[in-house]
Parts: C-alpha cells; sequence; structure tokens
C-alpha cells in the first residue's frame, strides 16, 4: 500500500515518517512505500502507479502558504476520488472551513499534541486504511504490470483506451488519464469486456451508449465518440446487438 506525506519541514517530515513505519512494524500493517516530500507535484505524479488506494498526509500550511495544503488535496482528489486524506497541522482552526474544499478528508492531526497522542491518531487513521483497501480490493479492478508500468483503476470507469506513441498507450477514465507502456494486443487479452474497434482503439464496452454505423464511432455514456474502423463495424454490430 502506498503512503504519502506532505511536509515542507525537513525534521517534521522524517518524524512523521519514523512514526508511521514504527506502527506498520507494531501492527504488522503492509506498505510499499512511504514517500515524504514537500513537493506536491512529486506526489501527484505517482499516484497512478500506486496499486492499491493511498493515503496523504498533508500539512496544510506550505512554504508559508497557509492553505496550500487544503489546494494540494483538491489536486490530489482530480487524479484519487477515493484515496484517504489526513490533515497535519498547526492550523486546527482551519478544520471548520475544510468542508468548502469538498476533499472528503478522514480527519486533522494536530502537531502540538503529545507524542502519545499523535500516535494514537495516527494509527487510527492506518487501520481505518487497512481496512478501507480490503474492501475496496474485493472491487472490480483492471490491473496492469509489467516493467515499466503499474496501472490499477475500477473497470466500470475505464472508457477506452488508445495507442499514444510507439509502444506507450493513454488510458481515458470518466476522471483522469494514465500514459502506460504496452500494446492494444496485450490489453484487449485482459478483459473480454474490452473490445477492438479500431488498429488504435480498444473501448470497455460497458461504456458503449450506442453505434452510428455511418459516422463510424461508438457514442459513450458521457458523450464522447470512439472511432470505429470499417473492419472492425461488423463486429461491433454483433456485439452490441448481443449484449
Amino acid at each position: 500500500m502506498s503512503i504519502f506525506i506532505l511536509e515542507d519541514d525537513v525534521i517534521q517530515a522524517q518524524s512523521l515518517k519514523q512514526s508511521i513505519e514504527e506502527i506498520c512494524l507494531a501492527q504488522h500493517i503492509p506498505y510499499d512505500f512511504i514517500e515524504a516530500t514537500s513537493r506536491y507535484e512529486h506526489i501527484i505524479s505517482k499516484v497512478p502507479a500506486c496499486t492499491y488506494l493511498p493515503i496523504y498526509f498533508l500539512d496544510i500550511e506550505i512554504k508559508n502558504e497557509e492553505r496550500k495544503g487544503l489546494e494540494v488535496a483538491q489536486e490530489i482528489r482530480k487524479v484519487d476520488p477515493h484515496g484517504i486524506i489526513v490533515f497535519v497541522t498547526t492550523h486546527s482552526e482551519l478544520a471548520s472551513i475544510s468542508y468548502q474544499y469538498m476533499v472528503s478528508a478522514l480527519t486533522f492531526i494536530e502537531k502540538d499534541l503529545s507524542r502519545p497522542e499523535r500516535l494514537q491518531k495516527i494509527e487510527a487513521c492506518l487501520q481505518h486504511y487497512v481496512q478501507k483497501n480490503k474492501v475496496e480490493h474485493k472491487e472490480d479492478y483492471f490491473f496492469v504490470e509489467n516493467v515499466h508500468t503499474t496501472v490499477k483503476v475500477p473497470f466500470h470507469t475505464i472508457e477506452y483506451i488508445m495507442t499514444d506513441e510507439p509502444h506507450r498507450l493513454k488510458l481515458i477514465t470518466t476522471n483522469q488519464f494514465i500514459q502506460l507502456y504496452g500494446s492494444l494486443k496485450e490489453i484487449e487479452q485482459i478483459d473480454s469486456r474490452l473490445i477492438r474497434c479500431h488498429q488504435s482503439y480498444v473501448v470497455n464496452e460497458q461504456q458503449i451508449q450506442g453505434l452510428d454505423v455511418a459516422g463510424q464511432h461508438v457514442i459513450l455514456k458521457s458523450g464522447k465518440q470512439v472511432p470505429v474502423s470499417r473492419r472492425m463495424m461488423k463486429k461491433m454490430k454483433v456485439r452490441l446487438k448481443d449484449r
């Protein structure tokens, strides 16, 4: 599982990381990595590669910007609607306005709490994180893992996958764009619900609303259009008729 820490004070970042490591060791909580950084862009870039739902411990004040952590949480929600966000801060007074940012934070941990109290709150967050991942992992996921790429997204959110550059693909979901390495031939073999409709496109059958034969494209539930080649049109007609 993936644990992110956003903190611009190196000493505080390392202290929080150490506390998390101690709790995970004592409570036998597994994790893939603990990433401590002062650069929120670094966190955003790593989210698509997370195999499980991440947990984010975000300082609210970053580089003297009092509400930067709240804004970062909004950016995280654009690429990760379901991860767990925890604010670690000296600005507990901002708790009452955090709802305005609509980021669904789990809780606030005050930095000036005693060490035992702080550890207790961190542990409660991590245990919640474990339970949520157990539930989420039972759901239907699209999962790709190879030498260059690890991608895991809820299958129902996938709209289509297209070729982007040589040996690179672009996965388009209802809420994000993800670049990955591989070929469409490999992708369509992962799940029978992924249909090759064009030399450069694979579409999720569950997202198809209709087929425009004259315009040579499928219409998705979101209103987006995905091209269908002449060669693939007959197969698409049969496939959609049999749904």
